[in-house]
């Protein structure tokens, strides 16, 4: 007993460690933790979750994004169509930056030329490439236009142009911008210890509704079990990366509670630059070769919705009429005959060890292709490891993930355009679908070109199209919180429950 009694303190011990040994969860302090502290925080500079969900609470946007892929008023009070290029935008007045700087279309301007210019290499760029500039009409008021018609765009300026103070990052540069920023949202930056907490204080200057708490604490605990462990004992209040098979533990102990998150759109991604990736057959060998209804099973409780391309079976312009690809290893062997690899090859697989259950489907993904001849070496990395490799292009095969959105422009472009990240994949019919699809205006023709950009992916298979994860956020029963389809952590809406 006296054993068993030691072992808990440390354990409890360890996990105030890893929380830093901060107050936790006390009255005004809400304490969140994610699989992994931000690598920067500076919200223009990345597009890794955990800087963004940090990013969201201190930075504004001109509009608020909704989950049906409409927007709300932010700091732009109202917006009308001038033609089918233009919009014109008025601010609310008397806003702020958290160090006094005034919100005017200034600040507008330069936040919108900051993040499209060449020096910052935004990973958000991309997604804003179809808007061609921003013209201040006077202090509160401004025009952005476009280079063609862009049928989300309302919706990608809420979710991407971040409202920058100007005389700041200018003073400081974005290297120092990217460890202290200043932004305009519910919530200012306190201070950053790294490799323990980033702590955030209500704004008492912000014109939105003031949270409910007055500090913000953000922690990064890699490991499940310790973050589980971190809520159950009051140290957390909400925590994200709650694995299915976790997901029961939470609800058993009665003293938290699972709300909704984003779905985690897994893919297996392939670089289709190199051998042996380079040859459809293969690929398509490939996405038969994984059995992947055994893994949902396996480790999902068939839970996960499999996918039937790129396009996530709940984001708008998914082709019903596909089906996913079946398991058939004898398929599998004649595609790869057919390739000049009857005898299989070796390969890579890239994964990050953030991602929930991760280890266990790359070890079922690894299994199943040697079955079919396809020697898979594992190659577990830490999030920035990960994430450079990724863009250096040196994976063969890997992992990632993407929200399910309900906008297919904010995902497709950014990873299947040859003009966006181009890291693994370059299509002509692709590139001309995309640009159709985000300039078509009439709904009903946007969704049979989405439709067919899917079936065309779907055939060309440059990844290996997984499943989509319904993800969850458990939080303690002490907090009012209801998890975004986005995934984000914004807090602003965080209550003390009654």
């Amino acid at each position: 007993m006296k054993k068993r009694m030691a072992w808990m303190i440390l354990a409890m011990g360890l996990i105030s460690m890893a929380l830093g040994g901060s107050v936790f969860a006390a009255g005004d302090t809400l304490v969140v933790v994610q699989e992994a502290e931000p690598v920067g925080l500076d919200i223009m500079q990345s597009s890794i979750q955990t800087t963004m969900s940090v990013g969201y609470n201190i930075n504004d946007t001109l509009l608020k994004p909704m989950e049906d892929a409409t927007v709300q008023p932010g700091l732009a009070e109202k917006w009308e169509k001038v033609d089918d290029l233009t919009w014109k935008f008025t601010l609310i007045k008397g806003a702020t930056f958290h160090n006094g700087e005034p919100i005017n279309a200034a600040a507008i301007k330069f936040s919108f030329d900051r993040i499209l210019s060449d020096g910052l290499k935004s990973p958000h760029k991309g997604k804003l490439s179809s808007f061609k500039e921003l013209k201040v009409i006077d202090d509160n008021t401004f025009t952005i236009t476009m280079n063609q018609p862009y049928a989300p765009g309302l919706y990608m300026l809420a979710q991407y142009l971040f409202i920058v103070p100007p005389a700041y990052v200018q003073k400081v540069g974005d290297a120092e911008y990217n460890l202290n920023p200043v932004g305009s949202g519910a919530y200012k930056l306190d201070k950053w210890v790294k490799g323990q907490e980033i702590l955030l204080t209500a704004y008492d200057k912000y014109y939105g509704p003031k949270p409910a708490y007055k500090k913000l604490v953000f922690k990064g605990i890699p490991e499940e079990s310790s973050r589980i462990a971190a809520l159950l004992t009051g140290e957390a209040d909400v925590i994200s990366g709650v694995p299915v098979h976790q997901r029961q533990k939470v609800l058993d102990s009665g003293k938290a509670y699972l709300t909704d998150q984003m779905g985690s759109m897994n893919y297996l991604g392939l670089n289709t630059y190199e051998k042996p990736f380079s040859d459809v057959k293969v690929r398509q060998a490939v996405n038969q070769a994984i059995n992947r209804p055994l893994i949902n099973k396996a480790l999902f409780k068939d839970k996960a919705i499999l996918c039937n391309g790129p396009i996530s079976p709940r984001t708008l312009g998914a082709d019903p009429s596909l089906k996913p690809y079946a398991y058939d290893p004898a398929q599998v062997k004649k595609l790869l005959a057919d390739a000049g690899y009857p005898n299989g090859f070796e390969t890579r697989l890239a994964y990050g060890t953030y991602m929930p259950q991760i280890q266990e489907q790359a070890e079922a993904i690894a299994a199943d292709l040697a079955k079919v001849g396809i020697k898979v070496t594992l190659e577990p990395f830490e999030r920035a490891v990960m994430w450079d490799r990724y863009k250096n292009k040196q994976h063969q095969m890997y992992i990632y993930f993407w929200d399910d959105a309900p906008e297919p422009d904010r995902y497709m472009y950014s990873l299947f355009h040859s003009k966006s990240r181009d890291y693994y994949y370059k299509n002509e019919t692709v590139d001309q679908l995309l640009e159709k699809g985000r300039t078509t205006l009439d709904p009903a023709a946007r969704l049979k070109v989405y439709n067919e950009l899917d079936r065309y992916l779907y055939q060309d298979a440059p990844w290996v199209y997984l499943y989509v994860i319904p993800e969850v956020y458990a939080v303690s029963n002490a907090v009012d919180y209801k998890g975004l389809r986005d995934g984000y952590l914004i807090m602003n809406t965080a209550r003390p429950k009654k």
